[in-house]
């Protein structure tokens, strides 16, 4: 039996999507966001599949993809989110936020790099070279990233203790 590329993308997609969702939500905190994104990723892969099937390892282009739509649509609506409190004349949100577990609260306010990083290594479970070739930086910036994400989160969980 022979196996056609279209079936080895099938295989991929069955793999990774839930993984490209779990990435997601773990990132954004929002399940609808993370399949739409994930979506995405799907279909950019589609359309490059004769050229990824040819990669050693696709899934760590799926991964790149999927954080850098998860970074776009921050900015997005971090930018439109202050666009309307700017017209509405007011500092408070507009709408109330949605309801986020606990994990986005404590990541939510990360740099967007850190954040990525700290998705892929504890929500997705990305080892450090992983993480480095999917985001195209080096080890090094992943364990730098890594540190600082822990120190920011490290005291963030103090104060609350504190405040407690």
């Amino acid at each position: 039996m022979t196996v056609t590329v279209e079936h080895d993308f099938d295989v991929m997609f069955r793999a990774q999507f839930p993984r490209l969702v779990a990435l997601g939500v773990a990132m954004s905190g929002r399940r609808d966001i993370a399949y739409e994104l994930a979506q995405e990723t799907m279909l950019r892969a589609h359309r490059r599949w004769d050229e990824l099937a040819m990669y050693e390892v696709s899934e760590a282009w799926l991964r790149r993809v999927m954080v850098n739509l998860l970074i776009d649509h921050h900015r997005s609506r971090a930018a439109e989110q202050a666009a309307v409190e700017r017209l509405a004349g007011r500092g408070e949100p507009v709408v109330d936020a949605p309801s986020f577990d606990r994990w986005h609260e404590l990541v939510a306010n990360l740099p967007a790099q850190q954040r990525a990083i700290v998705s892929l290594y504890y929500a997705d479970d990305q080892s450090v070279e992983a993480i480095a070739e999917a985001l195209d930086i080096s080890g090094g910036a992943v364990k730098k990233s890594l540190f600082k994400a822990r120190q920011t989160l490290q005291r963030r969980l103090s104060e609350e203790v504190h405040d407690a």
